[in-house]
Protein backbone atom coordinates (compact mmCIF):
# COMPACT_ATOMS: atom_id res chain seq x y z
CA UNK A 1 0.00 0.00 0.00
CA UNK A 2 1.19 3.35 -0.69
CA UNK A 3 2.24 5.36 2.29
CA UNK A 4 1.35 8.80 1.77
CA UNK A 5 3.56 11.65 3.07
CA UNK A 6 6.35 10.84 5.34
CA UNK A 7 7.60 12.68 8.54
CA UNK A 8 9.04 15.39 7.04
CA UNK A 9 6.60 16.50 4.66
CA UNK A 10 3.69 15.66 6.95
CA UNK A 11 5.30 18.43 9.35
CA UNK A 12 6.13 20.72 6.70
CA UNK A 13 2.20 20.42 5.22
CA UNK A 14 1.03 20.52 8.79
CA UNK A 15 2.80 24.13 9.39
CA UNK A 16 2.57 25.66 5.86
CA UNK A 17 -0.70 23.93 4.10
CA UNK A 18 -2.69 24.11 7.43
CA UNK A 19 -4.08 27.22 6.86
CA UNK A 20 -6.86 26.45 4.74
CA UNK A 21 -8.27 23.58 7.22
CA UNK A 22 -8.19 26.11 10.25
CA UNK A 23 -9.70 28.85 8.24
CA UNK A 24 -12.03 27.11 6.77
CA UNK A 25 -12.98 25.48 10.18
CA UNK A 26 -15.40 27.88 11.58
CA UNK A 27 -17.53 28.32 8.13
CA UNK A 28 -17.59 24.33 7.92
CA UNK A 29 -19.06 24.33 11.05
CA UNK A 30 -21.26 27.06 10.48
CA UNK A 31 -22.63 24.73 7.66
CA UNK A 32 -23.00 21.48 9.68
CA UNK A 33 -25.12 23.59 12.18
CA UNK A 34 -27.30 25.27 9.66
CA UNK A 35 -28.31 21.83 8.12
CA UNK A 36 -29.07 21.08 11.79
CA UNK A 37 -25.79 18.90 12.64
CA UNK A 38 -25.01 19.67 16.11
CA UNK A 39 -23.52 16.65 16.96
CA UNK A 40 -22.69 13.18 15.77
CA UNK A 41 -19.95 11.52 13.57
CA UNK A 42 -18.29 12.96 11.42
CA UNK A 43 -16.07 11.22 8.61
CA UNK A 44 -13.08 13.23 7.50
CA UNK A 45 -11.52 11.85 4.88
CA UNK A 46 -7.83 12.47 3.92
CA UNK A 47 -7.91 14.23 7.64
CA UNK A 48 -4.09 15.17 7.25
CA UNK A 49 -2.51 16.33 10.70
CA UNK A 50 -5.82 16.57 12.47
CA UNK A 51 -6.13 20.09 12.08
CA UNK A 52 -10.12 19.95 11.18
CA UNK A 53 -10.82 16.92 13.59
CA UNK A 54 -9.46 19.10 16.30
CA UNK A 55 -12.23 21.61 15.62
CA UNK A 56 -14.71 19.04 15.07
CA UNK A 57 -13.94 17.64 18.67
CA UNK A 58 -13.65 21.09 20.27
CA UNK A 59 -17.52 21.85 18.58
CA UNK A 60 -18.52 18.58 20.73
CA UNK A 61 -18.82 16.14 17.51
CA UNK A 62 -17.34 12.29 17.11
CA UNK A 63 -14.78 12.35 14.72
CA UNK A 64 -13.29 9.33 12.30
CA UNK A 65 -10.14 10.74 10.63
CA UNK A 66 -9.00 8.40 7.57
CA UNK A 67 -5.63 8.92 6.15
CA UNK A 68 -3.00 7.05 4.06
CA UNK A 69 -0.20 8.67 5.99
CA UNK A 70 1.44 7.14 9.14
CA UNK A 71 3.25 10.28 9.86
CA UNK A 72 -0.19 12.30 9.46
CA UNK A 73 -2.28 10.39 11.93
CA UNK A 74 0.77 10.48 14.57
CA UNK A 75 0.21 14.54 14.72
CA UNK A 76 -3.45 14.03 14.26
CA UNK A 77 -3.84 11.96 17.36
CA UNK A 78 -2.02 14.80 19.01
CA UNK A 79 -3.82 17.53 18.24
CA UNK A 80 -7.48 15.47 18.66
CA UNK A 81 -6.66 13.11 21.13
CA UNK A 82 -10.64 13.04 21.39
CA UNK A 83 -10.90 12.05 17.98
CA UNK A 84 -10.75 8.65 16.39
CA UNK A 85 -7.92 7.62 13.43
CA UNK A 86 -7.90 4.90 10.62
CA UNK A 87 -4.97 4.49 8.24
CA UNK A 88 -6.45 3.36 5.19
CA UNK A 89 -7.03 4.25 1.62
CA UNK A 90 -10.57 6.63 1.74
CA UNK A 91 -11.25 4.99 -1.62
CA UNK A 92 -11.73 1.75 0.13
CA UNK A 93 -12.27 1.67 3.58
CA UNK A 94 -15.72 0.70 5.20
CA UNK A 95 -17.37 3.92 6.33
CA UNK A 96 -19.88 3.95 9.34
CA UNK A 97 -23.42 5.41 9.16
CA UNK A 98 -22.58 9.46 9.87
CA UNK A 99 -23.99 12.39 9.88
CA UNK A 100 -21.04 14.02 7.48
CA UNK A 101 -18.42 12.85 5.90
CA UNK A 102 -15.65 15.76 4.82
CA UNK A 103 -12.51 15.89 2.54
CA UNK A 104 -11.13 19.22 2.63
CA UNK A 105 -7.54 20.43 1.22
CA UNK A 106 -8.64 18.64 -2.45
CA UNK A 107 -7.96 14.95 -1.26
CA UNK A 108 -10.05 13.81 -4.04
CA UNK A 109 -7.66 15.09 -6.15
CA UNK A 110 -4.42 13.22 -5.02
CA UNK A 111 -3.41 10.29 -6.50
CA UNK A 112 -1.56 8.61 -4.03
CA UNK A 113 -3.83 5.43 -5.09
CA UNK A 114 -4.34 4.16 -8.20
CA UNK A 115 -7.64 4.65 -9.78
CA UNK A 116 -10.06 6.41 -12.07
CA UNK A 117 -13.38 7.55 -11.99
CA UNK A 118 -15.00 4.29 -11.21
CA UNK A 119 -13.74 4.43 -7.96
CA UNK A 120 -14.83 8.02 -7.55
CA UNK A 121 -18.01 6.96 -8.16
CA UNK A 122 -18.02 4.42 -5.72
CA UNK A 123 -16.88 6.09 -2.93
CA UNK A 124 -19.50 8.84 -3.21
CA UNK A 125 -22.04 6.37 -3.34
CA UNK A 126 -20.53 4.47 -0.48
CA UNK A 127 -20.77 8.22 1.33
CA UNK A 128 -24.54 8.02 0.25
CA UNK A 129 -25.41 4.94 1.59
CA UNK A 130 -24.25 6.08 5.21
CA UNK A 131 -24.92 9.42 5.67
CA UNK A 132 -28.02 9.33 7.84
CA UNK A 133 -30.60 11.49 6.49
CA UNK A 134 -29.97 15.10 5.86
CA UNK A 135 -26.64 13.82 6.26
CA UNK A 136 -23.87 16.11 4.29
CA UNK A 137 -21.28 15.40 2.17
CA UNK A 138 -18.81 18.95 2.19
CA UNK A 139 -15.52 18.48 -0.14
CA UNK A 140 -13.46 21.03 -2.34
CA UNK A 141 -11.47 19.77 -5.79
CA UNK A 142 -9.05 21.62 -7.78
CA UNK A 143 -10.59 21.67 -11.31
CA UNK A 144 -9.39 22.68 -14.75
CA UNK A 145 -8.39 26.22 -14.62
CA UNK A 146 -7.57 26.45 -10.94
CA UNK A 147 -3.28 26.89 -11.51
CA UNK A 148 -3.71 30.68 -13.29
CA UNK A 149 -0.48 32.51 -14.59
CA UNK A 150 2.72 30.68 -15.89
CA UNK A 151 2.69 26.68 -16.13
CA UNK A 152 3.92 25.63 -13.82
CA UNK A 153 2.99 27.74 -11.47
CA UNK A 154 5.82 28.12 -8.63
CA UNK A 155 5.89 28.82 -5.26
CA UNK A 156 8.76 28.99 -2.43
CA UNK A 157 8.06 28.79 1.30
CA UNK A 158 10.21 28.03 4.32
CA UNK A 159 10.18 28.33 7.83
CA UNK A 160 13.27 27.59 10.59
CA UNK A 161 14.73 23.95 9.81
CA UNK A 162 12.99 23.48 6.22
CA UNK A 163 12.41 24.91 2.75
CA UNK A 164 9.91 23.48 -0.45
CA UNK A 165 9.28 24.61 -3.54
CA UNK A 166 6.20 23.71 -4.82
CA UNK A 167 5.16 23.23 -8.43
CA UNK A 168 1.46 23.42 -9.79
CA UNK A 169 0.18 22.21 -13.37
Amino acid sequence: MIEGYGEELAYIHDVDFGDFARESASGLLEILHQKGLENGLVIDLGCDSGIWAKALTHAGYEVLGIDLSHAMLDLARKKAPKAKFKKASFLKVRLPQCNAVTSIGECLNYQFDTHGKIEVKRLFARIYKVLRPGGVFIFDIAEPGYVTGPNPLRTFSQGRDWAILLEKE
